[in-house]
């Protein structure tokens, strides 16, 4: 067994001791690259790409990862507005404060910053590997999660493209894209090239092409993740102080239906929030299975797109400002991020990293100190090969807007548009072969829109 693979079953026993929950995930991975190295050891070395190779020989393949962050991400807050009047009237609990005081955003451009639970991403943004797309979404109105997490890894373009004749999800079609011509006098192309970290095949590689998996063992989403408000003890409270002699019975029996109508929205809040996980993995798990990921995506060049989905996002309760639930699941994803840049080691100069979500987020609060399902959203790209360093797409305009009713930020750019720009210019599809990953889709942008030139 070669040094770099003992190490990597080492790892992985080390993670199964510390969380029992993955034991057995780790026992079969540890036995896999147990025999993995015996295989690797037994067969004769070649070129990259081929049987037997050694997977870091030869420069690292273009590679494309899909990160989606379910539940909705709140892009006011991944990049606030703090010098935006409006957005510090519409958030009064969430909003972030200007640089330079407690709590306050990182300056990245005039009166627009980063969340400072992103802080360790600041450096790959003025490095130029970071950048942001502003407005993207569904440009049909959906805010139901699971049916807007259908269409985008669907690659439709809205409710209507779910019911025509899409093979599966896109990253698939895209895999389909990558292999080879097929040759009548050769065997069949059966390379595996892509491989996700969720605990089932996602949508998004549904289809013809095959995939890896690495499992993501056992997970139990944290007893608070919807930290919804127990007002038991005042609803008891005020009911006495309503059934009191002398109160009006019109205001005891409005009392009572305003506390069922509460209690039926927490409980709706709380069913939404879960189901909006779609069962995939909470966002705390991002770092060590983005590690994973790059350890297998160095070990077979052959994998050149990765897919991970992480939950904890659908923020309508608690939502908090730097400190909070939102707070927490951004700090998990900017360390996801460093992870997989690091694993990918040499790599990531090669790969691009989309992490984009289903929607985004109401502009104004609600009453339980969070924001409700959005439209407009935000897509980050991330990587070597991305022209970042600045901000893509179009900024909403906050001021002027009427809170009770344009709470919904607008989608200005079909998501679809970016991902087509940087599978062509990245991975080198033709406009044809887009077509058939996004069909119906006509692009906007030059395949290097997002890239930069080296």
């Amino acid at each position: 067994m070669n040094r770099r693979l003992f190490l990597h079953a080492l790892a992985l026993a080390a993670a199964a001791s510390a969380c029992p929950g993955v034991a057995a995930a780790a026992r079969r991975a540890g036995k896999k690259t147990a025999d993995t190295a015996q295989k690797a050891a037994a067969a004769p070395s070649g070129p990259p790409g081929t049987p037997g190779a050694a997977p870091d020989s030869g420069p690292a393949p273009a590679r494309l990862v899909v990160i989606f962050l379910r539940g909705g991400v709140d892009g006011l807050s991944v990049l606030p507005p703090y010098g935006d009047d409006f957005y510090l009237l519409a958030r009064p609990t969430t909003a972030l404060p200007p640089p330079g005081t407690p709590g306050g955003a990182l300056p990245l451009a005039d009166g627009v910053g980063l969340h400072p639970s992103l802080a360790p991403l600041v450096g790959d943004f003025t490095a130029g590997r970071l950048a942001f797309v502003q407005g993207v979404g569904v440009t049909e109105r959906v805010r139901e999660h699971a049916k807007a997490q259908r269409i985008m890894e669907a690659g439709a373009a809205g409710t209507s493209g779910l019911a025509g004749d899409l093979a599966g999800g896109w990253l698939n079609r895209l895999a389909l894209e990558l292999a080879p011509a097929p040759d009548p006098k050769a065997a069949p192309d059966r390379t595996v090239r892509a491989v996700f970290a969720t605990p089932r095949r996602p949508l998004i590689l549904t289809g013809k092409a095959p995939s890896a998996n690495v499992p993501p063992g056992r997970y139990v989403y944290p007893m608070d993740a919807a930290a919804l408000p127990d007002v038991t003890d005042l609803d008891a409270v005020l009911a006495r102080a309503y059934a009191a002699k002398g109160v009006p019975a019109v205001l005891t029996r409005a009392f009572r239906e305003g506390v069922a109508q509460r209690r039926s929205r927490l409980a709706a809040l709380a069913t939404e929030i879960n189901a909006s996980c779609a069962d995939d993995p909470p966002v705390s798990r991002f770092p060590e299975l983005a590690g994973r990921l790059a350890a297998e995506m160095v070990r077979k060049p052959e994998l050149r797109l990765g897919f991970m989905a992480f939950g904890g996002f659908d923020t309508h309760v608690r939502q908090g400002a730097a400190e909070g639930r939102l707070p927490q699941a951004l700090a998990q994803t900017a360390k996801g991020l460093r992870a997989l840049a690091d694993g990918l080691g040499a790599g990531f100069a090669r790969t691009v990293v989309v992490v984009l979500s289903e929607f985004g987020r109401s502009l104004g609060e609600n009453s339980l100190g969070g924001t409700d399902n959005g439209h407009g959203g935000l897509m980050w790209l991330f990587g070597g090969p991305v022209a970042g360093g600045r901000f893509y797409g179009q900024a909403a305009s906050l001021s002027g807007r009427r809170l009770y009713r344009e709470r919904l930020l607008p989608v200005t750019l079909d998501y679809r548009q970016p991902l087509a720009a940087v599978a062509r210019g990245h991975l080198g599809l033709s406009e044809e072969a887009a077509a058939r990953v996004f069909p119906g889709l006509a692009p906007v942008a030059s395949p290097e829109t997002y890239l930069a030139q080296k």
